[in-house]
């Protein structure tokens, strides 16, 4: 990987704009600290063809603060957020046409509160509680036109490492009626009440 210093843009005190293309012909652009080299500051990688691939800041070579990836077409992709080095607060992902997809939340660099799936039409497919990088906690399921689908709670089932069903589960036909009530415990659920059809 070649690398110059540049000039142009202005750095802070005790920083310097460093500029290196790798093999893949992608365009590395940051700022570092000038004793150590470090990166300090705005981080920037292209892909071959020019456009904008990645942004970021760090602080002391570690992310600090938000990153974000682009797709080719210049639509942003993921957008993370770090604190020294830690994925801590608000993570979300897009796609190609930049319609939100997945939102969720980091805590100490783990998966914490709600974590929100959508349709490509921009309604919400699924919320899901989440401690610890596991789905703990109140679900909710719902149709693409925005009826609430299901709902119930999981648990974290530490013998078979994995989120099961645990308490009432409701499920809903697109009319939002409730056709089926089940009791889970565990993992295995129980139908307690079932719409005749």
């Amino acid at each position: 990987m070649a690398c110059n210093t540049a000039g142009g843009d202005s750095a802070a005190a005790g920083t310097e704009w460093t500029e290196r293309k790798d093999e893949f012909g992608r365009r590395e652009r940051f700022q570092r600290r000038k004793q150590d080299f470090a990166k300090q500051g705005v981080y920037e990688l292209y892909f071959a063809e020019g456009p904008l691939m990645e942004t970021a800041q760090y602080t002391a070579d570690s992310l600090d603060g938000e990153r974000k990836i682009f797709f080719r077409n210049g639509k942003l992709e993921v957008l993370e957020t770090y604190k020294n080095g830690k994925f801590e607060g608000p993570y979300k992902r897009w796609n190609e046409q930049g319609q939100l997809e997945l939102e969720q939340t980091f805590v100490n660099n783990m998966l914490n509160g709600w974590s929100i799936r959508y349709y490509p039409n921009g309604q919400i497919m699924e919320k899901v509680m989440l401690k610890d990088n596991n789905e703990s906690g109140p679900f909710y399921e719902y149709y693409e036109s925005g009826t609430l689908k299901a709902e119930g709670a999981y648990v974290f089932n530490e013998a078979e490492e994995r989120a099961v069903e645990q308490g009432e589960l409701k499920e809903y036909n697109e009319q939002g009626q409730v056709v089926r009530i089940a009791n889970c415990e565990n993992g295995i659920c129980k139908t307690s009440w079932k719409l005749e059809k």
